[in-house]
């Protein structure tokens, strides 16, 4: 059974009986298909002795959940915490801490990388979890029954696992690996919007020159703030194409830009912006436009060696029964061969194969291979 609570009595009430445990397991739906910020629809919190589905549409305030949610003495327990956090965040203005979440911690347990809720419980609790309501929309009302049953075994469950998992992690020495990934995801500046990094995201911006990539940074973040102000998604605002068909055309005029290909509302309501940006662009000096790194590609010998310490990684990740990606990737080795560097970040991760890459790099180890099948490192 659980409780769906829809007034600010039942909910204060709620979390006055919440603040006794010491952690609780938490998950939300919502909505992100015609808005910029998450639209909260449901929030479901478990604790040892109660089951609750909480209904932010119903309530006026819902701002008693902050004595709850961010209390340094209780554990918030999710799945995946990253849109819950960012949720509670944009809610609060402030990051729920102390989080455990059981995704990276599924992945150091070797049950696999970016698993999903219903695989965890199968692992942990051999339970699977139906799917039939996975495109609810969680804003309409009432909800039906099912609804909120599928609705809250995401955290029934979760109550199960956790304890579980914590005992899996203690036993296999591995809590503390997973102290960093915590902690980023109770960070303000993790949620932050960053307006003037967005260029990252427009595809097809790797291939410009300064002058045309330094427009696809201006155009970007403006259509984030744009996005951010109005509560619309970034695309709503501006395509990705509309951004780097401006920034390589460069219009020599507002109208130009009015008879673009595909014009539409948001090249005559936005041209003189547009045109604006550009111009000023335009104006700035060499040293004052965006530049990407140079790209160094690694020779063919680099490249042979970036194989073998790929194997040496490999070879840890089957020793602790983990996906190797979940170590690093080829491209971090890459880079940190490329910068001269013998050593990866001395994280959990780095503490898995640093000593042995560095021995490698330095001569000071060797591969061999056993019944012509099995690598080993001497």
């Amino acid at each position: 059974m659980y409780d769906y609570i829809d007034t600010q009595e039942q909910l204060t009430l709620f979390v006055k009986k919440a603040l006794q445990y010491d952690w609780i397991a938490i998950d939300t739906e919502f909505i992100r298909e015609k808005t910029y910020f998450s639209d909260l629809s449901l929030i479901q919190i478990a604790t040892e002795s109660q089951l609750a589905c909480i209904d932010p549409l119903a309530i006026d305030d819902i701002s008693v959940l902050k004595d709850l949610l961010l209390n340094p003495k209780i554990t918030k327990v999710l799945h995946a915490a990253h849109q819950d956090q960012e949720i509670f965040y944009n809610i609060f203005g402030e990051v729920p801490a102390p989080i455990f979440d059981t995704q990276p911690a599924a992945a150091v347990l070797g049950i696999g990388e970016q698993v999903g809720y219903a695989k965890l419980i199968e692992n942990i609790l051999g339970i699977s979890l139906e799917k039939t309501q996975s495109r609810t929309d969680w804003t309409r009302r009432p909800l039906s029954a099912k609804q909120l049953d599928y609705a809250i075994d995401d955290v029934r469950y979760l109550r199960e696992a956790y304890p579980l998992i914590i005992a899996k992690l203690k036993q296999q020495q591995r809590l503390d690996w997973l102290s960093a990934d915590f902690e980023y995801y109770t960070q303000a500046e993790t949620f932050d919007p960053k307006p003037q990094l967005m260029w990252h995201k427009v595809k097809g911006h790797q291939r410009l020159k300064p002058r045309t990539l330094t427009i696809v940074r201006d155009l970007a973040a403006w259509r984030e703030h744009q996005a951010i102000k109005s509560n619309r998604p970034r695309r709503w605002i501006m395509s990705d194409n509309v951004i780097i068909d401006l920034a390589i055309q460069q219009p020599n005029s507002v109208d130009d830009i009015k008879t673009m290909r595909g014009a539409n509302k948001q090249h005559q309501h936005h041209a003189a912006t547009w045109f604006a940006m550009i111009q000023s662009v335009n104006a700035m000096k060499e040293n004052e436009l965006l530049t990407l790194p140079k790209f160094t590609k690694v020779s063919k010998s680099q490249a042979t060696v970036i194989d073998l310490l790929m194997v040496a990684v490999k070879e840890q990740a089957r020793i602790h029964q983990i996906s190797p990606a979940l170590i690093t990737s080829r491209k971090k080795l890459e880079k940190m061969l490329l910068d001269k560097e013998t050593q990866l970040p001395n994280d959990w991760r780095g503490k898995l194969v640093n000593q042995t890459l560095s021995d490698l790099l330095q001569g000071k180890k060797h591969f061999s291979i056993e019944n012509q099948s099995t690598v080993r490192i001497k």
